[in-house]
């Protein structure tokens, strides 16, 4: 026991030298102290560094985080505004479009009196088949003048007050138009149909003797008493007999979109 004891104080008494003797070699740069120091130290250091080194680290990990989420969102931003005036000028151009063929077809119609109008209202529908017109009497509209769009025949005016006028078009049921064959010659009528009228389709009555096929042009005629020879009305997509051996039946896509009407050209057949 006394042993162990004596063995303990010397071994207190050594540690506490060695510890002194560490203090020493840092606090003085004695080189063979400051080696053993060294050597003694080196692992908790490394450890001190590693841990240090780690932060650092994650805390710069953290801080580019950041500045990616920021970049993201001051990307997102302009792409936001990009497209919000990519669809400004998208909606320019679409006017720019529609107006210059209103001023291509009043050239081509430059005999008749015309002026461009905006359309302000329509009955209940997806379809327009009848709508009004912001100009009238004043401007020198008149009961059947004729109402073009998009470098075809919209329909004619049906009632013109001093402001506004109520255009019925070919898709309505209540509207006929004389018409033609471009290819062949024949002559038929256009008509609305209700049915038709919701794919946006008019029907052409002719001659069963008539050549008519998928794809041929159809214009209007120098028969009628209201629109101009030579307007251009659309495209037959299909030919269907009728029930008897006098009349055939062609389905016909309008050149003008029934669905997006917003300027339209109107001319005066007097």
């Amino acid at each position: 026991m006394k042993l162990n004891k004596k063995v303990k104080k010397m071994g207190l008494i050594g540690g506490g030298l060695l510890i002194i003797a560490i203090v020493i070699g840092k606090q003085f740069d004695i080189p063979v102290l400051s080696t053993g120091v060294n050597y003694i130290l080196y692992p908790f250091e490394k450890s001190i560094h590693f841990v240090s080194d780690k932060t650092k680290n994650i805390v710069a990990h953290f801080q580019n985080v950041d500045k990616l989420l920021k970049s993201n969102e001051d990307l997102e931003d302009e792409v936001s505004r990009l497209r919000y005036e990519n669809t400004i000028l998208n909606q320019y151009q679409e006017e720019n479009d529609n107006l210059r063929t209103l001023l291509e077809m009043k050239k081509r119609y430059e005999a008749y009196e015309g002026i461009g109008a905006n359309v302000i209202g329509k009955e209940i529908g997806n379809w327009y088949k009848i709508f009004t017109i912001d100009k009238g009497t004043r401007k020198g509209v008149g009961n059947n003048s004729v109402i073009l769009a998009n470098g075809g025949l919209v329909g004619h005016v049906d009632e013109a007050t001093d402001t506004v006028s109520k255009v019925i078009s070919i898709i309505d049921s209540r509207s006929a138009v004389s018409a033609k064959v471009v290819r062949t010659g024949d002559v038929g009528i256009i008509k609305g149909d209700i049915e038709l009228a919701n794919e946006g389709l008019c029907v052409l009555e002719i001659n069963s003797e008539s050549e008519v096929v998928k794809g041929d042009q159809i214009i209007t005629s120098h028969l009628s008493s209201i629109y101009p020879p030579g307007i251009l009305i659309g495209t037959v997509e299909e030919v269907i007999a009728g029930n008897n051996d006098l009349v055939h039946y062609a389905y016909v896509r309008p050149v003008v979109d029934f669905k997006h009407l917003e300027q339209v050209l109107v001319i005066n057949n007097d």
